[in-house]
């Protein structure tokens, strides 16, 4: 599991990833932001994505 201080840079950087999945009209890099958002958030929280 990530220790604090990453945690909050990768809650910083999801923010940023969902505002510019947002305004993405692309279907391709939208696929691609989601792909790092799911990253980000598997690196957060591992438990939340088994393997």
């Amino acid at each position: 599991m990530a220790e604090v201080e990453e945690v909050m840079i990768f809650m910083e950087e999801l923010g940023r990833l969902f505002k510019d999945y947002e305004k993405c009209s692309d279907k391709k890099i939208k696929q691609l932001i989601m792909e790092d958002i799911i990253l980000l958030e598997e690196a957060i929280d591992p438990r939340r994505y088994p393997r």
